[in-house]
């Protein structure tokens, strides 16, 4: 009797994870068509470029390879990383009013390109003003 009963729990079980398992790997059989739009928007979400980070290192009082020119579009993501060999009073952005107050070792600019023109990136220290970088935002 116990091998009969033994037996029963068994098929029990293995009839429970067998539906388990057909409810797991059966088509819905809801429409597909929502199928391709998530594979697109997966698609572009993973091309997507992520926005470039331009790096500046001043050293010595001034920057390294002089004095660059960064190029934007109106509506980009700018990223900008300054490496400062010594602590700055401020690096300021003249035109979009940005200011990181007081860096010491790295300053960050994050910011979208809303105005376009020709804008001054600078360094204000103990030494005087150093410009960094000329950053020019294309009109879109």
């Amino acid at each position: 009797m116990r091998s009969t009963a033994t037996r029963a729990v068994l098929l029990a079980v293995l009839a429970a994870a067998a539906i388990v398992l057909f409810i797991a790997l059966s088509d819905d059989g809801g429409d597909d068509s929502d199928l391709g739009a998530e594979t697109t928007a997966t698609s572009a979400a993973t091309t997507t470029p992520e926005p470039r980070i331009d790096v500046i290192r001043l050293e010595n009082g001034a920057p390294v390879g002089g004095v660059q020119e960064l190029e934007y579009e109106k509506g980009d993501q700018v990223r900008i990383l300054i490496r400062l060999d010594e602590p700055q009073e401020e690096v300021h952005l003249h035109g979009y009013d940005i200011t990181e107050a007081n860096p010491s070792g790295t300053a960050r600019l994050d910011f979208r390109a809303d105005l376009d023109g020709i804008f001054e990136l600078e360094a204000h220290g103990p030494s005087g003003d150093v410009e960094l970088a000329e950053l020019v935002v294309n009109p879109s």
